[in-house]
């Protein structure tokens, strides 16, 4: 990271002095940026919604910076003093939704024990922050039921037509503190929320039992779409192949699958369906009882 962004320009010894008991000089701090959390779908299969993004980014300038989110006096280490949110339009979410985060700076005091934390800060081995709020809803992104006051059928980590389902976290009633974690369940938040007080090795499990549930869930989903396609194929004229349809359904990603699917179903005519005709008919019979059909073209019934 570049000098300049480590250290305090003038408008940022402004912020920092209205925290302070006496007015700080700039040699005496140490500044640097992170973002607190975004609306990327974590670890969790959560998200925060912007709105409540940008009620956090008000609740909290002013909070301490701790560790493991262990609320001691002992383990206040840093400040932050500004906090704004940021868009970046080029950007899309899993939810289909341009990223947003808050984006923070905070600063430490240049102080000998503070001398190897902003060391392992600038050696990027103090990076990773997860952050401590209070959210009064936990809203489903399939169906919009608020999970903090009733259930519902959907389970976020799962897909419903091909979606994924979160919560999507709402309304910030309350910002506690921000802390320096080793695996924090938003993966862009560190020097850029929280998994509470379960061991790195739990925290570690976690993530990787909730990787292979993503990944079952990815592989359920690509299979009903496929099934889906291949039943659609079958009013498509000329008819997909449904051994073509699982080889090109195999390569595809979940997004490709469900634009497929979307194609299908607007080259299937379902005012026209092909008749399920057995194969021991002879062309003529089989053109005859087509004709007989109620779905016959220009064909009316009562």
């Amino acid at each position: 990271m570049s000098e300049n962004i480590m250290t305090a320009c003038e408008e940022d010894m402004r912020l920092i002095n209205g925290f302070s008991r006496r007015e700080l000089s700039a040699d005496e701090v140490y500044v640097f940026p992170l973002v607190l959390c975004d609306n990327e779908i974590d670890r969790d299969c959560e998200r925060f919604s912007v709105k409540t993004l940008e009620t956090l980014a008000e609740l909290f300038v002013g909070k301490t910076g701790i560790f493991d989110h262990d609320a001691k006096g002992k383990n206040q280490t840093a400040r932050i003093f500004t906090a704004e949110v940021v868009t970046d339009s080029s950007r899309m979410t899993r939810a289909g939704e341009p990223y947003t985060c808050i984006s923070a700076k905070a600063y430490i005091m240049r102080t000998d024990s503070n001398s190897d934390l902003i060391k392992e800060i600038e050696g990027g081995i103090k990076k990773e922050v997860s952050v401590s709020c209070s959210i009064k809803r936990r809203i489903c992104s399939i169906c919009g039921n608020d999970k903090n006051k009733s259930t519902c059928s959907h389970a976020k980590g799962s897909y419903y037509s091909g979606k994924l389902c979160s919560d999507i976290l709402t309304d910030a009633a309350d910002a506690y503190e921000w802390s320096f974690v080793a695996v924090p369940a938003q993966p862009n938040a560190g020097i850029t929320k929280s998994l509470g007080a379960a061991s790195e090795n739990e925290q570690i499990s976690q993530l990787k039992r909730d990787i292979d549930l993503r990944e079952a869930e990815i592989s359920k989903a690509k299979r009903e779409l496929t099934a889906s396609i291949t039943r659609l194929g079958q009013f498509c004229v000329p008819a997909y192949d449904p051994q073509t349809i699982g080889e090109i359904c195999s390569k595809m990603s979940i997004s490709e699958l469900l634009a497929f699917k979307k194609r299908t179903q607007k080259l299937a005519k379902p005012e026209r369906p092909v008749s399920v005709l057995s194969t021991a008919y002879s062309d003529n019979e089989t053109k005859e009882r087509r004709a007989k059909s109620p779905f016959a073209l220009g064909k009316k019934t009562n």
